[in-house]
């Protein structure tokens, strides 16, 4: 937004941020499901133009895989915590 000099507040964004947690809720299990199920909240409460749309998605499909590989291994990491206190 401060790229495109569009006008913010904290009101936006918590508006913004209530709208995508409960349209996220959705897009758990999607690969990629989350960026598709934002757009339409970023494009009507945010302003963003298609081609910032853009720039998001590729953002997000190239650090996915990162984030994706951290929840995997903090799972595992609680599922050996738990099995090591259980035993």
């Amino acid at each position: 937004m401060l790229m495109t000099g569009q006008p913010y507040s904290l009101i936006l964004f918590i508006g913004f941020i209530c709208l995508v947690a409960t349209t996220l809720v959705a897009a758990l299990g999607v690969p990629g499901g989350a960026i598709m199920a934002a757009l339409p909240v970023m494009s009507s409460v945010l302003g963003f133009f298609p081609e910032i749309q853009a720039l998001i998605i590729s953002l997000y499909i190239a650090m996915d895989s990162f984030g994706t590989a951290c929840n995997v291994m903090g799972d595992r990491a609680l599922t050996v915590i738990i099995d090591k206190l259980t035993k």
